[in-house]
């Protein structure tokens, strides 16, 4: 079997409604870009072998892409990875969330008082 034919194969196996098959699923997605680089609409086309929408396998990339595999605290919820999937301070807040038992509430009111404490300092001075 080929690599590509060894990725897709796991990648039907997942359990894309676990936080754990999408950041997988993410992770195959990035394999399968490297083994078919020249292939430009390959979330697309994963989503359709996977017959989800294309925005699952889109946003599984992005968010395992932001949180490679050693960053990651076991027991996050799914939701929490995708808020702070382009958050600079991610990795850090991640894990306090994980670490502390944060709910939503909590990570949104963090999130809020990291923005408010930016803008006091203004965009020169980043956290």
């Amino acid at each position: 079997m080929t690599p590509v034919h060894d990725l897709l194969k796991e990648a039907r196996r997942l359990d894309l409604s676990s936080t754990k098959g999408r950041l997988r699923l993410g992770d195959l997605a990035e394999a399968l870009h490297h083994e078919l680089p020249e292939v430009v609409d390959l979330t697309d086309r994963l989503a359709l072998d996977l017959e989800v929408d294309r925005d699952t396998t889109t946003q599984a990339w992005f968010v395992a892409s932001a949180f490679p595999p050693a960053t990651r605290p076991p027991g996050l919820p799914w939701a929490f990875y995708v808020i702070l999937r382009l958050h600079p301070a991610r990795h850090e807040l991640a894990d306090r969330a994980a670490r502390e038992g944060w709910d939503q509430a909590r990570l949104e009111g963090e999130l809020a008082a990291w923005f408010a404490a930016r803008d006091k300092r203004g965009p020169e001075h980043p956290a």
